[in-house]
């Protein structure tokens, strides 16, 4: 009996600080967050792989805030705030949502829509809504959003909210714009775009956001 209760502890001894060391409590959902949507895809294989204790995830943050610019946090900063304000629906944060993902990665949308299933009247916008809005400082949708919300679009309804960029609005040069339209079910708030192609062309487009981010704080090549 002493003999396996002390080769119980030793097991313990082992196995519970290897599973505390691979723990991440702070910065579990980090990759998922707004800072994260920048990172790109060496990047995030360098997390997945590479990332298991509070350490590791301060410092891999930490370096990689080091390859932005100094304004970069505030500045996903701000575009998680405006998301959070005019995107969140029954108490999702839009910031963490689909919706809020695009906006965040791509900046203001030339035009925004907002429609819903079994209500007359939709509310829409052009670029005009954001003509004193710095692309930089992220979205702002509110004006638009608020209207659709005075049509009485709450409740547990399917909301139909759809982006559309210009092509000269992308990260990398389209042939044609972009419009991207996500279903937003209104009784919790989770989402997801319509169209597969758009969703596969969406990844390519965060790809070239977040390197261009990267590319923007490199210092100039010496002549």
């Amino acid at each position: 009996m002493k003999t396996r209760l002390l080769l119980c502890l030793a097991v313990m001894a082992l196995v519970v600080p290897a599973l505390m060391a691979g723990s991440l409590e702070k910065y579990k959902n980090w990759q998922n967050s707004p800072q994260g949507y920048f990172m790109t895809a060496s990047e995030r294989a360098e997390w997945k792989a590479n990332v298991k204790t509070e350490a590791e995830a301060e410092q891999f943050i930490k370096n990689f805030l080091a390859k932005r610019d100094a304004g970069f946090a505030d500045d996903v900063a701000k575009r998680a705030e405006m998301a959070d304000k005019h995107l969140t629906v029954s108490g999702r944060a839009g910031s963490l949502t689909t919706r809020g993902k695009i906006v965040i990665l791509l900046g203001p949308p030339s035009s925004f829509d907002v429609a819903q299933r079994e209500v007359k009247g939709t509310a829409s916008g052009t670029s005009e809504y954001f003509q004193n809005i710095d692309p930089s400082a992220g979205p702002s949708v509110g004006d638009m959003t608020t209207a659709a919300n005075r049509r009485g679009m709450s409740g547990d309804l399917l909301k139909t909210y759809t982006f559309t960029y210009t092509a000269d609005k992308l990260p990398v040069k389209q042939a044609k714009d972009l419009v991207v339209v996500v279903e937003v079910r209104a009784g919790d708030g989770t989402d997801r775009i319509v169209d597969r192609k758009v969703a596969a062309q969406l990844d390519d487009l965060y790809e070239a956001a977040a390197a261009a981010r990267v590319a923007a704080a490199a210092p100039a090549p010496k002549p």
